[in-house]
């Protein structure tokens, strides 16, 4: 049901534009993501057919960049597809299909059998389950620990809707890894089908990191406290970095000494060590920039913001309290969710975009990508690139500037934004495609 949100505060961060209803991410099989696309884009008429008066002001829109670019498909029937990793210098990519298979793409076609199948593991048959991510274990990492290289994957297990990090060795050759050999690193209980996050990353320190989502959406749980997203006790609607994989194998991972809860003035009583930053709603996508390493992530709105974060140790980037550069009103009885909303230390966005409802330049539900490095663009080297699931814009954010273009109308509904073993830009849609972003003729 539509719900708008009234502007409490308007912080000077780099805008986008703006934004409607709580984002809704693909299911499994291919009807039936057809069938959620066609819905998000029903629920969007309605935002624009139906706004509420009370609705936010919509921010300028933003420009399109002066530089022409087009979309180059080089595949239409991948199965489902929500990430893409390179598989080392072969120049092969692994296609994370969101029913439970990772798939070995090269020249143009999917393997016959999956890298890793777990079918029987993954559900995502209702709301936002599924397999999420992939990431694999830096080959250098594993040779010094003495242990077998791994994939690490984020999904919804079967049975319980908890959301799970596993990892499962590699054969000698990479050829594929071994579900049999899985190695839980954590389980986190959701409430509901929804909100789960579940990027896996690696970042240059070696380290894992974890996004994960509030796990609820019911508007009822917005009145319970602790609130997931702003309790230190709960790893749900938080940032994670831990150390899998130790050498000693006494435990899955160990809680690295300079996470900010640990030790010293960051240090919170009762605070759970893996906590890197917390205060996100749905961070379903992040990725660390070529150029500093700084983790950007987007987390995917509620009614009215989408919004794109530079993530810093111990930052509270708001969620319940905010949405976007907003302070959140409860929908169902009015007032702020925080009072003290503007007093408190909250990081804002570093950029954010409207619902369609309040601006038709913008989107429903944020997919974060990456800093582009493609020497093939040298227009978008050194920005932040991301789109929309529902929209299928494609933006670049200047992180300097805080300037943001529209790069394209791709038409896609974009699942991911991800960098090619060469560093081209590779954008998937749910639907099946595969495609290089390229300078228009």
């Amino acid at each position: 049901m539509p719900r708008s949100r009234l502007p409490h505060r308007r912080p000077a961060f780099p805008a986008l534009g703006a934004k409607p209803t709580p984002a809704l991410h693909p299911r499994p099989r291919r009807g039936v993501a057809r069938d959620l696309f066609a819905t998000l884009l029903a629920l969007a008429v309605c935002w624009l057919t139906c706004a509420s008066a009370a609705a936010p002001a919509a921010e300028p829109p933003h420009p399109r960049s002066t530089t022409p670019y087009a979309l180059e498909k080089l595949a239409k029937v991948l199965p489902l597809p929500v990430d893409a990793v390179p598989l080392d210098d072969t120049g092969d990519l692994l296609i994370v299909a969101l029913d439970g298979a990772v798939w070995r793409y090269a020249d143009g076609a999917v393997a016959e059998t999956p890298f890793l199948a777990l079918g029987g593991r993954v559900t995502g048959l209702l709301g936002e389950q599924g397999l999420f991510t992939a990431a694999l274990e830096p080959a250098e990492r594993a040779a010094e620990r003495g242990n077998p290289r791994h994939i690490v994957v984020a999904f919804t297990e079967a049975g319980t809707n908890d959301l799970v990090v596993a990892a499962y060795p590699l054969a000698e050759d990479a050829s594929h890894a071994d579900a049999a050999q899985e190695t839980v690193l954590l389980r986190i209980p959701v409430r509901e089908a929804y909100h789960h996050g579940g990027q896996v990353a690696f970042g240059v320190d070696d380290m894992l990191y974890v996004s994960v989502g509030e796990g609820q959406r019911e508007v009822e749980y917005l009145h319970e406290t602790p609130r997931p997203a702003q309790d230190l006790t709960s790893l749900r609607g938080k940032v994670l970095r831990i150390d899998p994989f130790p050498a000693d194998g006494a435990a899955p991972y160990t809680v690295p000494s300079d996470n900010p809860f640990v030790a010293g003035p960051g240090a919170t009583q009762g605070a759970l060590g893996e906590v890197y930053a917390f205060g996100f709603r749905n961070p379903w996508k992040f990725s660390f920039a070529a150029s500093d390493g700084a983790l950007l992530l987007a987390d995917v709105g509620e009614d009215t913001w989408e919004e794109i974060d530079v993530v810093r140790p111990g930052g509270n980037y708001g969620w319940p309290y905010m949405e976007g550069p907003h302070c959140l009103e409860y929908p169902d009885t009015g007032g702020l969710v925080a009072p003290d909303c503007e007093r408190l230390a909250l990081v804002g966005p570093a950029a954010y975009y409207g619902h369609l409802r309040i601006d038709p330049a913008g989107g429903l539900s944020v997919t974060g990508g990456f800093e582009a490095h493609d020497p093939a663009l040298p227009e978008l080297v050194g920005k932040y690139l991301f789109g929309d699931f529902v929209s299928g814009r494609l933006w670049s954010l200047d992180r300097e500037t805080g300037a943001v273009e529209l790069l394209l109308e791709t038409g896609l509904p974009i699942s991911a934004i991800v960098p090619g073993a060469a560093g081209e830009v590779l954008v998937l849609g749910i639907e099946g495609t595969l495609a290089r972003l390229v300078e228009a003729p």
